[in-house]
């Protein structure tokens, strides 16, 4: 019996969707794939209508990976994903973006680059809050290991730019560098390698690959924490690799002083080049970024409209990015002109769920539950009351907001990061055994989130 007749393309697709809903955000999922259907299925290619041929280029572009690894599990082997326009004109995605990964043998490790030709320097919107990292990234890409910053350790919040700049650093390399081996991976997917490579004997493979690059661009080292035997064997890559001169640039959510579970040589490494943050962007930055996805979609958008998108997603550039190619999607599905009304009826969703808490809010929530004057909080006081309180604040501050260390210390009394860094890491040791501190935490969040 053939695959064809064996499996209805419909049923599959609705299987898959149901796998990559809980992938990705509900908002996301109702905008581009609810109104997706599998059309066809043979041995090598599943076939997928969407509405239109905007939808399709953002579907292959951003879920592509996700939709391939569905579709694999639903079916039990990987197939090519074709997508198709509800208007029958065929797309024909960049093979970097749509080749369906198959697993080999166990015998060969493969490398790849890993990187997304999207991301590059020519994109990425500088301004005050990124600057820097922008700058020691740009000096890397230009002269791989022969700068001092090495390791380049970029650390920020979620959806600032980190994985674009690192990726912007690796496609500049390949540009210029035709002879170097650039090589870009998560940690998880350096984690799974390594599972891989000892599952099947195959450590020697391992190591050698990942040791016999000239770049190596590692996303999300908070994600080895707790891994010690991963740890133990990024710690002997990273030294193969400095060693050999090699250059390294490792991205995270926070600094190396912030994360809790890597070996303190790890740690130590990490600082042994340059540090450099990016900042959410202020509201000029966030202007000219929706300002640069309007143009490359070749739209038309009011500065009116710009600004009170920019006004009111102010954390994360992803929401930002989102929300705007939503309004895009929106306009051009309904023929609407995208004045103010329509763009607050569409991303009705996205501005109801931007977060308003802030320092400010914070210090009036914690301030309340303690019975406190702000002014305590911001003074040189340290009775227990007011110094408990107090690291409360900056903990909260540091988990519900994007702001510094250093600007969350400025706000309570001129503060330096190392006493920040030390009040959230007495609050997160002694909340997991102190059921009371638990409690009065619980209860400052749930009125903050009220």
């Amino acid at each position: 019996m053939s695959l064809e007749i064996s499996l209805n393309p419909e049923k599959v697709w609705t299987d898959s969707l149901e796998l990559i809903k809980s992938k990705i955000s509900l908002q996301s999922f109702n905008t581009w794939l609810k109104s997706t259907h599998g059309i066809s299925l043979d041995d090598e290619t599943f076939t997928v209508s969407v509405p239109n041929k905007f939808a399709l280029s953002w579907i292959a572009d951003k879920f592509h990976n996700i939709i391939s690894t569905a579709v694999e599990q639903i079916i039990g082997q990987p197939r090519q994903i074709q997508y198709l326009s509800r208007d029958e004109v065929a797309f024909a995605p960049k093979p970097s973006q749509t080749q369906v990964e198959v697993k080999e043998a166990p015998q060969k490790l493969n490398f790849e680059t890993q990187l997304n030709s999207r991301y590059i320097f020519d994109n990425f919107v500088v301004g005050d809050s990124n600057q820097f990292a922008h700058a020691a990234a740009a000096a890397v890409a230009k002269a791989p290991m022969q700068t001092k910053y090495n390791p380049l350790y970029i650390y920020g919040g979620v959806g600032l730019g980190k994985t674009h700049l690192a990726q912007a650093v690796g496609n500049s390399v390949r540009e210029r560098f035709t002879n170097l081996k650039v090589l870009y991976v998560t940690s998880e997917r350096f984690t799974s390698d390594f599972i891989d490579s000892i599952a099947h004997q195959r450590t020697a493979d391992f190591a050698k690959m990942y040791r016999g690059v000239d770049l190596l661009l590692l996303d999300d080292i908070q994600f080895l924490t707790g891994k010690e035997a991963t740890q133990e064997q990024f710690f002997h890559t990273f030294n193969a690799l400095h060693q050999a001169g090699k250059q390294i640039v490792l991205t995270s959510d926070r600094s190396p002083r912030e994360i809790k579970g890597l070996e303190d040589r790890l740690l130590s490494r990490f600082q042994s080049g340059l540090v450099a943050d990016i900042q959410p962007p202020d509201l000029e930055t966030r202007i000219a970024i929706l300002q640069q996805i309007v143009h490359s979609e070749r739209q038309t958008v009011s500065f009116d409209v710009l600004t009170y998108i920019a006004k009111n997603i102010t954390r994360n550039i992803r929401e930002l990015e989102g929300s705007i190619v939503r309004l895009l999607a929106y306009g051009s599905i309904t023929g609407r002109d995208l004045n103010i009304n329509f763009t607050q009826e569409v991303l009705k969703d996205s501005l109801s769920s931007v977060s308003t808490i802030n320092i400010e809010s914070i210090t009036k929530a914690v301030c309340a539950y303690f019975k406190l004057e702000p002014e305590q909080l911001k003074s040189k006081r340290k009775t227990s009351e007011i110094v408990r309180a107090r690291q409360i604040a900056m903990f909260l501050c540091r988990k519900h907001t994007t702001s510094s260390l250093k600007s969350v210390g400025e706000e309570f009394g001129g503060r330096d990061h190392s006493t920040v860094i030390h009040a959230i890491s007495v609050i997160e040791d002694e909340s997991r055994l102190d059921l009371g501190l638990k409690r009065a935490i619980d209860d400052i969040e749930n009125k903050l989130k009220a």
